[in-house]
């Protein structure tokens, strides 16, 4: 496996103190990298911070596929049946975290949940510490705060010293990136 030198993606947003039209186009790198894997019938099924690196260049590279599963054609609309419960607790989907029926909606799930930290510097729902069962109820029932609403206000400092003001209104209704919508 070809070694990634660089930083998670949300350490090196930090670091580089990217505001949010930056992290949305490595978001986009991504959602490329993921399309690439679900294209070829891949369910990449641990999509966390922690697997996407940003090269020195500031290229995405998608990591650990461990958990990967390939979709065989003729059960790709059904879904892949898993045994068990599999991924990261904070960054897995409703059917991953109730052992249901696995697709590629699993992977674009994550790739939410990955996008909501990427843009407030939290997870939709507090993690550390917290039971799995719990996750999995707030996952399943419970709607979280919108970005806009969810973005604290120590995030200002992560992004570029932001107007908090501002932010919370960037990120209300649509994203829009300068290449295309997201």
């Amino acid at each position: 496996m070809e070694y990634a030198e660089g930083w998670n993606i949300d350490e090196y947003c930090a670091v580089h103190r990217l505001g949010i039209a930056e992290r949305l186009g490595l978001f986009l790198q991504i959602c490329d990298a993921v399309q690439y894997a679900h294209r070829n019938l891949l369910v990449h099924r641990d999509l966390k911070p922690e697997n996407i690196r940003v090269t020195v260049e500031g290229r995405v590279k998608l990591l650990d596929f461990g958990l990967a599963k390939l979709l065989r054609p003729e059960l790709a609309a059904e879904g892949l049946l898993t045994e068990g419960t599999v991924g990261t607790p904070c960054y897995s989907s409703p059917e991953q975290l109730c052992a249901a029926p696995i697709t590629t909606a699993s992977d674009v799930y994550s790739l939410g949940v990955v996008l909501y930290e990427l843009l407030t510097t939290q997870t939709p729902f507090p993690c550390k510490g917290v039971p799995r069962a719990e996750i999995a109820r707030n996952v399943c029932e419970v709607n979280p705060p919108s970005m806009s609403e969810a973005v604290p206000e120590s995030a200002a400092a992560a992004f570029n010293g932001a107007n908090l003001r501002q932010m919370r209104q960037s990120l209300q209704g649509d994203l829009r990136s300068e290449e295309r919508r997201v």
